[in-house]
């Protein structure tokens, strides 16, 4: 029962960030035509910034798939970004898919699915995800879970 319900919040989760983070035809065709025109083998750090300069004016975002389509390309995607950035400059922080998702919709989801399962979750069940929960947000069993100040 629980991981009917694991499964279903995963998969809501994964096409919302999937949705996000999904590079375009038109981007994926961009950057096909980019680094066509320089030589993956001898790759400058100027080459390098002017492929991420021109990313970024696209709204190219450096993410799984992007790194995935370059390696493809023969690419690394790792070492332009690293080539592209100044002498101790540090990477950008990764990016978050989940600030892209609507939190409102997340929890009436989650709600939906507690409702219609709670009747069929035993005690030891209920207990298990309150532990999993207090788990992964760093709460201890007298925490609460909610936060009543406005």
């Amino acid at each position: 029962m629980i991981n009917s319900i694991n499964s279903s919040s995963a998969s809501l989760m994964s096409q919302q960030s999937s949705q996000t983070a999904k590079l375009s035809t038109e981007q994926s065709d961009f950057i096909k035509e980019t680094l066509a025109q320089f030589d993956a083998k001898n790759l400058t750090s100027d080459d390098a910034q002017s492929i991420q300069a021109a990313f970024k004016e696209q709204g190219i975002a450096p993410t799984k798939e992007l790194a995935d389509l370059m390696g493809e390309l023969e690419f690394d995607a790792k070492s332009i970004g690293d080539a592209g950035r100044a002498e101790g400059q540090r990477p950008p922080p990764p990016q978050n898919s989940l600030e892209s998702v609507d939190t409102d919709e997340v929890v009436s989801y989650l709600d939906e699915l507690l409702t219609e399962y709670s009747n069929q979750l035993s005690d030891e069940d209920k207990e298990s995800i309150l532990a999993s929960v207090q788990e992964k947000f760093g709460l201890s069993e007298g925490d609460s879970l909610l936060n009543v100040t406005a």
